[in-house]
């Protein structure tokens, strides 16, 4: 919720006839004589913009005023000073300050990162707008839902209104230009007296956050002045930005996982703006997003030509002021929802981005560019090849396009209000046009924790959700019917069988709201056609990746359903009764996680054989839980468990969960996705001890201190991560007096890798009974350094960008498969491609020339026809480690006993075209049949490799069980294995 700083608070009460009265007379006043210049500020603007094609006139000088500060005199320095970067901090305070003095601004603070700093929006308009901005903001949020006004309302709202336009910057710490920016923008709308800035400043609100990764920009700092005072050493990595996360802190939209992605959230439902513009650093020297394709497929396309008609308007205007290196169209696609700006476009607002060359550091610099530099259809005006570069350079080129922006936005006020409506009018219309009607998800399915959660994240994005009050049954209503014959009646098509049945309490989104184009985003499928290239995620479906039973419908009678709002509870109730256990049916949830952790002092156990108990048969791997009433009110409260009372602990097998101790390991390299998995185990309360590798090449004994050892992704080679960063000087990364933000590790120097120390004491640790699980390159790591036996990898030879994939269950007495079904959706990103076992043996089974055909053998003449065998299909766990018949000798002393086999927990379908359930694939056939998860034994201990990263950007709850399976059967993992029913060695 926003709250207005208390030096900027002001009263409103008047109505929305008289704020309509107001703003005609804003506009009919005078204009005010320009005032003059502050040449000492306008010099040094020059001064440090390497080149005039790189300056327009809207931002080549700047206004002076008596009683507002500039960013100099507050800081005593200007925007874009070589060697000057400022703290959130001071961005904030002066910010404040130009409030403070000036009736045309105000602050407002949107509440704290994971580590207590301060987010901040600033609003600026003249000071008529300022008194009422409760009713500007009145008027977007009544027109963001068309359902509660007519036409002519609207009208009179839109003619009323202004809209409201949110600029924000650093969300990634190394693009350090948009603070720096922001500071003068504001003052300049604020004391700018030009026809321009008034006309911006008299007909749009202007909203700037101007640091949104308020951590990761104070560390950033902290390592230029700590590299400015030791200029001969190098500048040290930026390996954290936030507590958690580097750069996908810019692909939280579908989760809401970071503070600053519900802030922004939470702003816009303040504020309902009909643009959201993030500023970034990358390609030179402005590239104004709109897209390559393929477009999102729920996008209107009210939505993306007005994106295009802004790019092309900054682009056309810029272009002819000067400046060199303008383009739009390519570097983005347009495709995956999980952007920030996709706050907006989610919510029938505008979500585009700037990228605008960068230096990292404040210093100006000779530059080469690659690449972007050459002429194109969509970049006919090209950034130089070589350029000297400065910061200045770079605030002049985000300020000018940021303030043609907004006067496109004044001269197209009602313009932009109307399509605001439009685009939510015609979100309301989805369901009866082209539908879907509404997505169901049932009352009764299993992973209810996962459905909760699932329905609670759709709630916080303002989606709503509904409960039908009755059993529904409807027909399909898809496919639909064949286009006709021109002259023909049209075809009645050729609908599903059955009808669609979904019992009482069973919940529905329906597309007959506002929200209706996120929903349908998140919870539909995707196809991407492999020759298409996307840059980021090409499937993202919500019911595969929670691993939850969603169903599209078509058929519009389910709006006429009987129906209530959600209230947000499952409404689910414990087992009543006196017991001495509860039985929980493990449907890999995780709410069971969450309840282990709840109840930490409780007597848990798993069952490792059938039991009947009651008239019911318990399988293996239900939970018992020792009854008391803080149990029984924890399941109570979750609501989501299939449990039962037990009069009596039962004797079937069984062992108990303890609470393991976890340590999660990251290397120097790359903390990126390492961090999810931190979020992802805090979030269910699962407590760890955060480790870094060189911490386990220093400690001897690490089964002593750690049951399981997590590592994650670790964003290098398997070679970087033991060998470590190249030799140098040392690279500190610890508060110190002049580093005073740095964390959330320590280390004197980022160098030094995991070294092989370090993997003899992970080799030790396995071999004394712990389990380390390895995902994805730590996966790679532990296979290419002997960890993780008889397993090989092979190189992967396509594009294969993040996209859901259907995994199969071959291992099901496996403890880490527990609760699963048949096939486990999974997301995949191309590697790694594992292999288990020796490689096959590559005898000549071709069908040579001859008679027949290829099923119709060859017989040689001259002798009796004799038939070749067929190989021997492997049995379970002897796939990789037959015995080829023509060299068994001397293959069988190299065949590991059964015992000592990987274990195939999760693997691809055999068929390549069974493979695919939402995004793109190439290649399938390469990917038929690998495994996904393997669990490899070694000594007393074990080694959970995963193909698959189980918890990617806190969005694959569905996969979370993978883990957590493992991590509380870590001393189990060896029932069922080996097979009974093993090929011995001749």
């Amino acid at each position: 919720m926003l709250r207005r700083s208390a030096a900027t608070r002001r009263p409103v009460a008047v109505s929305l006839l008289l704020l309509l009265a107001g703003a005609a007379a804003a506009l009919a006043a005078p204009a005010a004589t320009a005032p003059e210049w502050d040449p000492g500020y306008t010099a040094k603007i020059r001064e440090y913009t390497t080149g005039p094609e790189f300056l327009t006139d809207l931002v080549d000088h700047l206004p002076a005023s008596d009683t507002v500060p500039t960013p100099e005199r507050f800081l005593g320095y200007i925007a874009g000073a070589p060697d000057r970067l400022t703290y959130a901090a001071d961005v904030h305070r002066y910010l404040r300050a130009l409030a403070a003095a000036s009736p045309r601004v105000e602050v407002f603070s949107l509440g704290e990162s994971e580590e207590g700093r301060e987010l901040i929006l600033v609003a600026i308009a003249d000071e008529a707008t300022i008194g009422r901005l409760d009713e500007y903001r009145e008027i977007t949020r009544r027109l963001a839902d068309p359902r509660r006004l007519d036409a002519e309302e609207a009208e009179r709202l839109i003619a009323t209104g202004k809209p409201i336009y949110h600029m924000t910057g650093a969300l990634h710490s190394p693009e350090t230009g948009s603070p720096e920016m922001f500071m003068e923008l504001a003052y300049r709308l604020a004391v700018d007296e030009s026809p321009f800035i008034r006309a911006i400043r008299e007909n749009v609100i202007t909203l700037i956050t101007p640091v949104l990764e308020v951590d990761g920009r104070e560390r950033m700092v902290d390592i230029v002045r700590l590299q400015q005072a030791n200029p001969d050493a190098p500048l040290t990595p930026l390996v954290y930005w936030g507590k958690y996360v580097v750069h996908d802190n810019n692909r939280d939209t579908m989760s809401l996982a970071l503070a600053l992605t519900r802030h922004v959230q939470q702003a816009y439902f303040d504020w309902h703006p009909q643009v959201l513009h993030d500023f970034h650093e990358s390609v030179p020297f402005l590239y104004i997003s709109t897209g390559t394709g393929p477009f999102n497929p729920a996008l209107d396309p009210l939505a993306l030509d007005e994106l295009h008609r802004l790019a092309y308007n900054e682009t056309q205007t810029l272009t002819g002021k000067g400046l060199v290196g303008v383009w739009t169209h390519g570097f983005y696609d347009g495709w995956a929802p999980n952007y920030l700006f996709w706050v907006a476009f989610g919510h029938n607002s505008i979500g585009r981005f700037y990228e605008t060359y960068g230096n990292l550091v404040p210093a100006t610099m000779d530059r080469v560019v690659r690449g972007a530099s050459q002429r194109e259809w969509f970049r006919p005006n090209p950034p130089y090849p070589q350029v000297r570069w400065s910061l200045r350079n770079n605030v002049n080129y985000q300020q000018s396009g940021a303030l043609v922006a907004l006067k496109y936005a004044a001269d197209h006020r009602e313009q932009m209000l109307r399509t605001f409506w439009d685009l939510g009018r015609r979100a309301i219309a989805k369901a009866t046009t082209e539908g879907p009607a509404a997505y169901v998800l049932r009352a009764d399915q299993p992973r209810r924790g996962q459905l909760r959660d699932l329905l609670t994240l759709l709630g916080e994005m303002g989606v709503e959700v509904h409960e039908t009050e009755a059993a529904v049954t409807l027909a399909p209503g898809w496919p639909p019917a064949a286009p006709a014959p021109a002259g023909e009646r049209p075809a009645a098509g050729k609908e599903a069988p059955g009808k669609l049945t979904f019992p009482a309490g069973s919940f529905v989104i329906r597309m007959d709201q506002p929200y209706s184009r996120l929903a349908d985003t998140f919870l539909d499928t995707q196809y991407v056609a492999p020759e298409d290239r996307v840059y980021d995620d090409t499937g993202w479906t919500f019911g595969y990746t929670k691993n939850v039973d969603v169903a599209r419908i078509v058929n519009p009678e389910i709006l006429k359903v009987p129906m209530r709002a959600w209230a947000g509870k499952l409404g689910g109730t414990a087992p009543a009764g006196t017991a001495a256990a509860f039985a929980i049916a493990n449907h890999a949830d995780t709410d069971l996680v969450r309840l282990r952790y709840l109840v930490p002092g409780a007597r848990f156990a798993v069952l490792e054989e059938e039991l009947k108990a009651g008239g019911a048969t318990l399988p293996p791997g239900t939970v018992l839980v020792e009854a008391s009433e803080e149990v029984r009110r924890e399941l109570a409260e979750l609501g989501s468990f299939e449990s039962r009372a037990l009069a009596s602990w039962p004797t079937a097998r069984q062992h108990d969960l303890p609470l393991p101790r976890i340590a999660l390991l990251h290397t120097w390299l790359n903390t990126q996705d390492e961090g999810w998995f931190r979020l992802a185990f805090e979030s269910l309360g699962v407590p760890y001890d955060y480790v870094s590798t060189q911490q386990v090449a220093a400690i001897g004994d690490l089964r002593d201190r750690w049951d399981v050892i997590v590592f994650p992704p670790a964003g290098g080679t398997p070679q970087e991560i033991v060998n470590g960063l190249p030799a140098g000087p040392p690279l500190p990364w610890k508060k110190t007096a002049l580093t005073p933000n740095l964390g959330v590790d320590e280390t004197d120097d980022m160098r030094p890798g995991l070294g092989l120390a370090g993997v003899a004491n992970l080799q030790r640790f396995v071999e004394e009974g712990g389990l380390l699980i390895a995902v994805r390159s730590a996966a790679e790591f532990a296979v290419q350094y002997g960890l993780a036996r008889h397993v090989t990898i092979e190189p992967g030879n396509e594009w294969r960008p993040g996209t859901i994939l259907r995994a199969e269950v071959t291992d099901p007495a496996s403890p880490v498969a527990w609760g699963y079904g048949e096939s486990v959706p999974v997301h995949f990103a191309g590697s790694p491609l594992f292999r288990v076992g020796r490689v096959p043996f590559s005898g000549d089974d071709r069908r040579p020339s001859g008679r027949g055909s290829l099923s119709d053998p060859d017989v040689p003449q001259g002798r009796r026809f004799v038939a070749t065998p067929p190989r021997p299909e492997a049995a379970r766990g002897e796939k990789g480690f037959q015995l080829p018949e023509e060299m068994a000798f001397w293959i069988a002393p190299r065949i590991p006993q059964p015992e000592d086999r990987p274990r195939v927990v999760l693997a691809f379908p055999e068929k390549p075209d069974q493979l695919l359930l939402s995004g793109m694939l190439k290649g399938a056939a390469q990917l038929a049949g690998a495994p996904v998860v393997i669990d490899c034994p070694r000594g007393r201990g074990h080694i959970l490799l995963f193909a698959n990263n189980p918890m990617w950007r806190q969005g694959t709850q569905g996969n979370f069980a993978l883990v957590f399976n493992a991590i509380l059967n870590a001393g189990h993992l060896g029932l069922g294995w080996p097979p009974e029913k093993t090929t011995t060695a001749p």
